[in-house]
């Protein structure tokens, strides 16, 4: 799912949920793990056949935790990543919540490479390596502090946003 919103007139302006001002969002994609919720199908049969079939307690307890796992999971999945473009930097979110910010200065180069299955999906990453990733195409963005990967369908977006928000002119 991809959505992309433009810079709101002056009229429009208003205090997000960060304080800031809604003109300092230029680009805000969402980049979705849709698909994957599918998965959560399958994988919920066991829990919900105990539900139906108990035989004490402890069964009953711990398919409906794993139920309510698997229903959040799926919930994060479906909303996926959503990556605000403004003009200080980037910010990086999941159901409203704040994951990441880079700021613009620590941008130091990104180009649009592929992610293999092996690497993972969701939220990866350890030390000052992130992704962000529910596809097989990435943003990887080189900061001073480490290296950030933003997955979505249409990668040559999130660099034309990057390019928009480091102020690069056309690539040729």
């Amino acid at each position: 799912m991809l959505s992309q919103r433009p810079e709101r007139s002056a009229e429009c302006r208003g205090l997000n949920m960060s304080g800031g001002l809604q003109s300092d969002v230029l680009v805000e994609e969402t980049h979705s793990g849709g698909v994957w919720t599918l998965l959560m199908i399958p994988a919920m049969i066991g829990p919900v056949t105990a539900l139906w079939l108990p035989h004490n307690q402890f069964v009953l307890w711990a398919a409906l935790f794993a139920i309510t796992i698997g229903v959040a999971c799926a919930a994060v999945m479906w909303s996926g990543f959503q990556y605000r473009f403004l003009r200080h930097g980037v910010e990086i979110r999941m159901l409203r919540f704040r994951l990441r910010s880079i700021p613009k200065q620590s941008i130091v180069s990104y180009s649009i490479e592929p992610w293999s299955m092996v690497r993972g999906y969701g939220i990866r990453g350890v030390g000052s390596t992130r992704a962000y990733v529910w596809c097989n195409q990435v943003v990887h963005i080189h900061t001073s502090n480490g290296d950030i990967f933003l997955g979505h369908s249409d990668p040559e977006r999130i660099v034309r946003d990057l390019d928009i928000v480091t102020g690069v002119l056309g690539r040729g």
